[in-house]
């Protein structure tokens, strides 16, 4: 029996990363059902809920307000040590590993060293066990400080057996700053594709809601890597779904889980006029997600998702709802490209209340294309099947 561990995000707060290790575990296990697979948290979480981190939104405060350089000895020294706590338990599970993949989410990113040096750490616990290692549908920013470019490296030195990124920017961000050094990257689908088959998420009809995913500004900012996102307050979110109620649509609030984004739906709910349309029923609060499976059922249940996180779109896409992304990162704009949907993509100089609301409407007329669907899922699956070929 071969035992696999992915090395990903699976317990993080924003629970579309959950998504991710979710539907790729699901994958492998439909392709090699005696597998045993381990998903282990690089981020050091054992489970939901759990903080690494606290009083995290005061910590992205003070790096944001830091020139880079002293920010990024500030994170090398906090989260080092944080990370010399986690890695006696990395070192166990690879230790038995057959394989090893890392995986999902924009984790090839320098936002002051963070997965930086969580890769390094993960990379040497990795080379020391000996384990085949195998990089699957992950994101790669173009972002990379030297410092990060070093640390990233650290993972050539491992029996690296194959680099799979999930859309053509990714791939080209990788090849720019890694060079020709290691296998070369080819495209791997998100595996949140799957999504359907892993959470059954049933059918909606005329009557259901729109869904509006309502994120953090503060963290876009933070995050955003060759965009911006002209969201600058709550109250932005407010004026969307208001301008959906008046065009005669029912709106369903929600988020991704992360701590950001229930402070920032929270502030949108308590908006008088948002009130109001509760009150009449014209807008509802789903609660905030604390899991993948309660996001997957969040999103079962709307008919049509806008969204900047780019999680809440592929599970939209997913479960073949239409879809509306609001610009902030490259990588949004990718996957958009990546399904033939270019022109349910929303730039960030464009966003206004007026435009989603047209956009979002269009996309509902054009619907899915079943086709297309279809084949970008068979991808998806044929990708995860093809990580086991490094055992």
């Amino acid at each position: 029996m071969s035992r696999i561990v992915i090395l990903g995000l699976p317990y993080s707060p924003n629970v579309g990363d959950g998504v991710i290790a979710d539907c790729l575990r699901a994958g492998l296990l439909e392709a090699a059902p005696e597998a045993e697979v381990q998903c282990i948290d690089i981020s050091g979480r054992q489970g939901f809920g759990e903080v690494t981190v606290k009083r995290r939104s005061l910590a992205l405060a003070v790096l944001r307000a830091l020139p880079r350089p002293l920010a990024q000895r500030l994170v090398m020294f906090r989260l080092g040590r944080l990370l010399d706590g986690f890695e006696p338990d990395w070192r166990q599970a690879a230790a038995g590993a057959d394989l090893a993949i890392i995986g999902g989410g924009q984790i090839f990113s320098d936002a002051d060293l963070n997965f930086c040096l969580k890769i390094e750490r993960v990379a040497r616990v990795l080379d020391a066990s000996g384990c085949p290692v195998v990089v699957h549908a992950a994101g790669a920013a173009r972002n990379w400080s030297p410092r990060g470019r070093a640390l990233f490296r650290r993972l050539l030195e491992c029996d690296l057996r194959a680099v799979g990124l999930r859309d053509e920017t990714s791939i080209r961000n990788w090849r720019d700053q890694m060079g020709d050094d290691g296998p070369r990257p080819v495209l791997t689908r998100d595996p949140a594709l799957i999504a359907a088959q892993v959470y059954k998420p049933g059918e909606v009809t005329q009557d259901s809601p729109f869904g509006l995913c309502v994120t953090d500004p503060a963290i876009l900012s933070y995050h955003a890597e060759g965009g911006k996102t002209a969201i600058s307050q709550s109250g932005t979110f407010a004026e969307i779904a208001l301008a959906l109620v008046a065009r005669g649509h029912r709106v369903t609030l929600f988020c991704n889980g992360a701590v950001e984004d229930r402070e920032a739906l929270s502030a949108t709910q308590t908006q008088p006029e948002i009130a109001a349309a509760m009150e009449s029923g014209q807008i509802d609060i789903a609660p905030p997600p604390d899991t993948p499976a309660e996001l997957a059922a969040i999103i079962a249940r709307l008919r049509a998702i806008v969204a900047h996180r780019l999680h809440a779109c592929i599970l939209g896409y997913a479960f073949r709802r239409p879809i509306v992304g609001l610009g902030w990162d490259r990588k949004l704009e990718s996957f958009f490209q990546s399904v033939g949907l270019e022109d349910n993509f929303l730039p960030a100089n464009s966003l206004t209340q007026e435009n989603v609301a047209h956009l979002l409407e269009a996309a509902v007329k054009s619907g899915i294309d079943p086709d297309r669907h279809a084949a970008v899922v068979a991808e998806t699956r044929s990708a995860i099947r093809a990580i086991l070929a490094a055992l």
